[in-house]
Order: C-alpha cells, then structure tokens, then sequence
C-alpha cells in the first residue's frame, strides 16, 4: 500500500506502530498488533459501525462465503467448502446448485440477498463482550445488568469524571 523510500514507509520500518498514507479523498492505515488477533475482533474493534464486512480472499474461519468465480471453476471450487459455510454463489453462465446462485451481472438481486441476509434490524449492543478473543453477543436483558453492576461501580469509585462515554474493562482470570 505503501511505497518503499518514501517518507511514510520509513517511518513504519523504524517502529511506527500506524502508519498512513493520505490522499485528497481518502486515508490507509497499517497498524500493528501487540498480540495475535483473530479476524473476528478485528472485525469488532475497526470495523464494529459497519452494517456489512466484506472480506477478498479468506477462506478461514466459519465467516459465511460467497463465491465468485468462472463458471468452469465453480464446480470444484464449492467441494473444497462445508456446505453450511456457502451462502451464495456468483458466477458466470448457468450452474445447477441448491445454494443461492447469481448471475455477475445481477447486481440488484445479490445486493438484495445481502441486505436480507446480513443487514437485518437489530438492537445495538452496548456492551461488547469477547472471551477469549472471541465475540458474544449479549441479549438486552444481560447487557442491562452488565450495565447497572459497571454503574454501581463507577459510581462508589471517587476521584472519576462521571460524565462517561465509554468504558475499556479487561479481565484475565486468575487460577
């Protein structure tokens, strides 16, 4: 993304932890890690105001997948995936398939299947919830007692700015 001499590169090769590169309609930026993360938080920790990720080229995890392919390919490429992780199917030509199938050029009906698939109303959560580095999804019930016990807390502490707007907590169980 970067180009290798170039102001910005060099000082993500001297130990920048992020670097960008900035244009006059848009930004890029690397960022290391201090520790492995698996897709799914980094999903949650950059990504978490998007309605929809789509991700070129993992074929990893159990992400749901989307296929995109030539016909002559199609075939042996979808044997290579359980079919549970399949959800849809984009290729050229015709393709006899009980998966969801779409033309290349059928773009409204995939568009279509994505919201209806993947852009479904919900409740904003709250208070996001990983263990071991995994996402949970919180029901509201839960997130409001998560949420009056962090009150409490914050509350009985003294010395704290009580106008807050978010709170980091990370717990590492002990033996």
């Amino acid at each position: 993304m970067d180009s290798k001499g170039k102001d910005s590169y060099r000082l993500k090769e001297s130990g920048s932890i992020i670097g960008g590169v900035f244009t006059d309609d848009s930004i890029g930026i690397v960022r290391d890690f201090n520790e492995k993360k698996d897709l799914d938080r980094i999903i949650g920790d950059i990504f978490y105001e998007m309605d929809l990720v789509l991700i070129e080229g993992y074929k990893l995890g159990k992400f749901p997948k989307i296929l995109v392919m030539k016909e002559q390919d199609l075939e042996e490429e979808i044997k290579e995936y359980k079919s549970d992780e399949i959800m849809a199917v984009i290729g050229e030509g015709e393709l006899i398939t009980e998966l969801n199938y779409f033309g290349k050029y059928d773009i409204k009906k995939i568009a279509k299947f994505l919201e209806r698939e993947f852009i479904k109303p919900y409740n904003i959560q709250e208070i996001d919830l990983y263990i071991n580095n995994k996402p949970v999804i919180l029901n509201d019930f839960v997130q409001k007692i998560v949420r009056n016990i962090i009150d409490a807390v914050i509350d009985s502490l003294k010395g704290i700015d009580k106008k807050i707007k978010e709170i980091d907590l990370r717990y590492k169980k002990g033996k």
